[in-house]
């Protein structure tokens, strides 16, 4: 049944790719062997700390449960994590307090491990998953940080305006991202310069169709999946 559920939310999250409020890793149209190339670089040392199996198993089965789905789902499971939680913030601005409740709790449990618990090279250490999962889990984690801080009140005063370049004016949003998925086929060692190139597209588009704060956001917010690959990346 997990198995089901797990390709399921692979067709949803492929159905709707591009959503402004929550960016995920399938947005980008990479491969999986394009996601290990390009995100296994750097600096392999984890973050200072441990991770503590049970506060860890604890945090995940709270922010499962918070965004409906069975208290069992980990990060093993990104893809149902991610789509659920587009859902949930799909809603409106309610839901989003909520996913950000749960995700401000998960942190809580953790405390100072946090940092070392949704590490990258500490999970793909554990085995048993790839590098997909891994970045899915990681890109969601490390994009709620964001959302539930700096952006969210961003995110409460123009999410209409949001949506609308998600949907009417879809088309200019999208381009962004199949631009900078043709760069980086045609030439995977200008994969930064892409990211930057794509950034900026980003940006750009939302400030043009809302103002100049939602450019900077929405920049911001697909900024930090690459920061840790690409230095020195500006919004």
């Amino acid at each position: 049944m997990l198995r089901f559920l797990i390709g399921l939310s692979s067709v949803v999250l492929i159905s709707g790719l591009f959503n402004p409020l929550l960016p995920s890793i399938g947005d980008y149209m990479l491969t999986e062997s394009q996601i290990k190339t390009f995100f296994s670089t750097g600096n392999k040392d984890l973050a200072l700390g441990t991770c503590n199996s049970v506060p860890f198993a604890s945090a995940q089965a709270g922010f499962a449960s918070a965004v409906g789905l069975p208290s069992t789902t980990t990060w093993r499971n990104a893809d149902v994590l991610t789509n659920a939680t587009i859902s949930m913030i799909d809603q409106g601005i309610d839901q989003l307090a909520s996913v950000c409740a749960a995700r401000q709790l998960f942190v809580q449990t953790l405390g100072f491990t946090y940092d070392t618990c949704i590490d990258r090279f500490y999970l793909i250490s554990l085995g048993n998953t790839n590098w997909w999962n891994v970045m899915q889990y990681t890109h969601l984690m490390k994009h709620l940080e964001f959302i539930c801080s700096t952006g969210f009140d961003v995110y409460q005063n123009n999410i209409d305006c949001i949506r609308k370049g998600e949907t009417t004016d879809g088309n200019q949003y999208r381009a962004c991202f199949y631009k900078f998925n043709a760069t980086v086929n045609a030439n995977p060692n200008r994969f930064c310069d892409a990211t930057e190139s794509f950034i900026g597209c980003i940006g750009d588009f939302f400030t043009q169709e809302c103002n100049p704060y939602v450019g900077w956001m929405q920049c911001e917010l697909e900024r930090i999946g690459f920061a840790y690959d690409c230095y020195g990346l500006k919004c």
